[in-house]
């Protein structure tokens, strides 16, 4: 088994995830012994399980339609539907700049300046 498939079965393993969840609420707890200055491999196994957290998190939340547990246990799958799950951001975020042209046909930033009062003064 290559090694970065090896990474992602711990990475996404219960045991490697409650770890990890722990440790981003408890700062007395460290997955690795050094504290910084990473290795590559320590640096990939903390990039998977950040993206295997948040595909777990995605799918109790029942986000997609498409993400199943079957999913994020099959890397191909799971990275295919990371490319679909980045295009559709790509997509929302493009029709939100787009509806906030729309919005804003004059170009310029609305600056609020401030609460008016009755009399419509500052």
């Amino acid at each position: 088994m290559k090694l970065e498939a090896q990474i992602r079965e711990l990475a996404k393993s219960p045991y490697w995830q409650e770890i990890y969840n722990t440790s981003k609420s408890c700062s007395n707890i460290q997955i690795f012994d050094n504290m910084n200055n990473f290795s590559g491999i320590q640096y990939l196994f903390l990039y998977w399980l950040r993206v295997y957290n948040m595909l777990y998190e995605e799918f109790y939340q029942m986000e997609w339609y498409n993400l199943d547990e079957k999913v994020i246990k099959d890397d191909i799958r799971c990275d295919a539907f990371l490319y679909y799950r980045r295009k559709e951001q790509e997509k929302k975020l493009r029709k939100m700049k787009k509806e906030g042209r729309k919005n804003n046909k004059s170009g310029m930033m609305k600056i609020f300046t401030g609460a008016k009062n009755k009399e419509g003064e500052k």
